[in-house]
Order: C-alpha cells, then sequence, then structure tokens
C-alpha cells in the first residue's frame, strides 16, 4: 500500500512539472503570437538567406547521412583500433572500411587502413588508403609523415616488383 502512494505522488508529481518543462522548450502555444518571433524570423527572411532545405524521406541527403553515420562510423574505427591491438589486421581493415563505406569524408579510417595494410606488407593497398588520406584537410605534421611514408612504400613497391622479375626470369 506504501509502495502504491509513493508511485502516485511520484507519478502526479511527474504530471505537475512535466507540461510546464514542456511549454519553457517549445515555446509560445501554437495560437499565440509572440511578436518577438516572427520579427526576428521575419528579419532573418529579408537578409536573403534561404532555410536548409528539407531531408529526404530515405536519409539520402549529406546531413541526414552524416548525422546517421557518424556513430556507427566512429565505433567501427574504435572496433578497427581494438583488433589492431591485437594483430588482427584482416579484421581491422574490415572495420576501418566498413567506416569509410558509412562516412566517405571522414579521413581517419583511411590512414589506420594504410599502417594495417602496412603490417601486413600489402604495399600498393597501403599506398592507396594514404594518398586517399592525404586528399582530407590534415594537419601539415600529420601530411608530412603520411608523404615520407609513401614514398618509403613506392621504394618497397619498386623492390618487390624487381624481385619478382627476378624470380620469373628463366
Amino acid at each position: 500500500m506504501k509502495r502504491a502512494a509513493t508511485l502516485l505522488t511520484a507519478i502526479g508529481l511527474a504530471a505537475w512539472m512535466w507540461p510546464a518543462a514542456g511549454r519553457a522548450q517549445s515555446g509560445p502555444p501554437a495560437g499565440s503570437q509572440d511578436s518577438s518571433s516572427s520579427s526576428s524570423s521575419s528579419s532573418k527572411a529579408g537578409k536573403g538567406t534561404q532555410p536548409a532545405p528539407p531531408p529526404t524521406p530515405d536519409g539520402s541527403d549529406p546531413v541526414s547521412r552524416r548525422i546517421n553515420n557518424s556513430a556507427p562510423a566512429e565505433h567501427d574505427v574504435e572496433v578497427g583500433l581494438y583488433y589492431m591491438k591485437r594483430e588482427k589486421y584482416d579484421a581491422a581493415i574490415d572495420r576501418f572500411t566498413e567506416a569509410t563505406k558509412l562516412m566517405p569524408e571522414y579521413g581517419l579510417p583511411y590512414k589506420l587502413k594504410g599502417e594495417a595494410y602496412e603490417k601486413k606488407k600489402f604495399w600498393p593497398e597501403a599506398r592507396q588508403a594514404y594518398q586517399k588520406y592525404l586528399t582530407f584537410n590534415i594537419s601539415s605534421k600529420d601530411a608530412d609523415d603520411i608523404r615520407k611514408r609513401v614514398a618509403r612504400l613506392d621504394g618497397e613497391i619498386q623492390e618487390q616488383d624487381r624481385r619478382r622479375a627476378a624470380a620469373t626470369k628463366p
């Protein structure tokens, strides 16, 4: 009996406070005219700014895609890093690839995918991932480091090709 009374009190308190919180966040009721909001909206429209286009129902517009995919992409990167620490490079590459599919404009998975390919000694794939990473707006120090890696990988690729050619000669 005491629990029921406590529960009813909590429900009553929530019902009493809930409408006040809703009104504070949502603004004036639909039927009332607020002169400050109507004048500010007309001044914004007069300056030539256009409202953002409405999102597409399927979520394919860039803003919706970023909102819907950023958390899963970041999660894929975190899981990929977990696999990298455990030297499971194939699994890490899969997660980084999935992150790039979700958010192609997210640069970090490309860099990490290059590192994973480099650990596996897959030089051309590592070089390609690093080149893609360089297309993003990154710090000059990081870009210099990646360019040095690409140059080193170019040497490794040439050496690998030379060995392969020498091994196939009769």
